[in-house]
């Protein structure tokens, strides 16, 4: 699974299109990465993921997953507005989440 999702965040490098972030600046890259890494790590993204069997089983959720994500780590550059927008690991962060991908399953 960590194999196919740094496949998608390259991909998504070459997409980027983000007033703060410059997919071609490593430092950048790292800040996403870190953002992101955070995020899956947190302890209520660990218990949301194995609350949705979708999650790595079904490409569609799991890509719209993984946009949340990178939408996330790129809406802000600096580190503190980051984390006083964004919150991870906060409820409403999930909710946001949920909502995002509640979209998606209805459409398929």
């Amino acid at each position: 699974m960590k194999e196919k999702f740094i496949d998608f965040v390259e991909k998504f490098y070459k997409f980027i299109e983000t007033k703060d972030f410059d997919p071609e600046n490593i430092d950048d890259r790292k800040i996403v990465q870190k953002r992101i890494d955070m995020m899956m790590n947190c302890k209520l993204m660990k218990y949301w993921i194995k609350q949705n069997i979708l999650f790595g089983k079904d490409e569609i959720f799991t890509n719209e997953v993984l946009m949340y994500l990178i939408d996330c780590a790129t809406d802000f550059h600096d580190e503190k507005e980051f984390l006083k927008k964004i919150k991870p690991n906060s409820n409403l962060w999930i909710l946001n989440l949920d909502i995002r991908v509640s979209k998606v399953v209805k459409k398929n």
